[in-house]
């Protein structure tokens, strides 16, 4: 599965056609398509009421890693090995089949879901050595925004798998284990979906692995 994460704002002029490609993108198959909200541009009229600190540090972290000076929206991180203007149809499609023509081992997870947890399986890898870090993120599929305020004033924005909460599961060894998610997490967040994420080396590494899940008994 490919990753496409958009880091976004309400408020950002461009951000719009961006919201509508990952829409697009989203309904492809074999693609797990995320927006994160960031929040340093909160301060030019209108608040992005979900955006989060936290999110903005994802962003710089990839950034940091990709040689790229500081951080803009609208951005896609594709597999978090590759970076592009969101907005720019070709140039995020082109990427994409770049990413998908990288030489990688892609690691298997599976999810089950109850009524109290979701859980992950991670399978064993057989002596791989890498360090690989899990990332549990909580998004909701349709959101609507209305934004009276800034450079989008009057434009109902349609954000597509808007996370809503992300939460770092720590390094994983390598062996075959299983890891449970407390569903109240989702619950809260008001997500609709859960989305597991494996990162190599650090927290906000290149994307070895990926699955996502619907979440029936999350009460939305």
């Amino acid at each position: 599965m490919t990753v496409v994460e958009l880091f976004s704002s309400q408020g950002c002029p461009n951000c719009p056609p961006a919201y509508k490609l990952l829409s697009d993108i989203s309904k492809e198959d074999g693609i797990l398509a995320l927006n994160w909200p960031v929040d340093y541009w909160d301060y030019l009229g209108w608040r992005d009421d979900h955006a989060r600190r936290a999110y903005s540090d994802h962003q710089r972290a990839y950034n940091q890693r990709l040689g790229e000076p500081g951080v803009y929206t609208p951005q896609m991180v594709i597999d978090g090995r590759l970076e592009t203007v969101g907005s720019r149809r070709k140039a995020v499609v082109q990427k994409i089949g770049q990413a998908r023509d990288l030489a990688r081992q892609n690691i298997d997870v599976t999810l089950q879901e109850s009524e109290e947890a979701c859980f992950i399986t991670l399978p064993d890898l057989e002596n791989d050595e890498r360090k690989i870090f899990v990332r549990a993120v909580f998004y909701r599929t349709e959101t609507i925004a209305a934004i009276s305020r800034g450079d989008n004033e009057g434009k109902t924005l349609n954000l597509t798998n808007l996370v809503r909460a992300s939460l770092d599961l720590g390094p994983w060894s390598g062996d075959k284990e299983i890891l449970s998610v407390p569903m109240i997490k989702a619950t809260e967040s008001g997500a609709d979906h859960m989305a597991v994420i494996l990162h190599a080396d650090d927290e906000n590494g290149p994307i070895i692995g990926a699955a996502r899940i619907r979440l029936s008994s999350a009460g939305v």
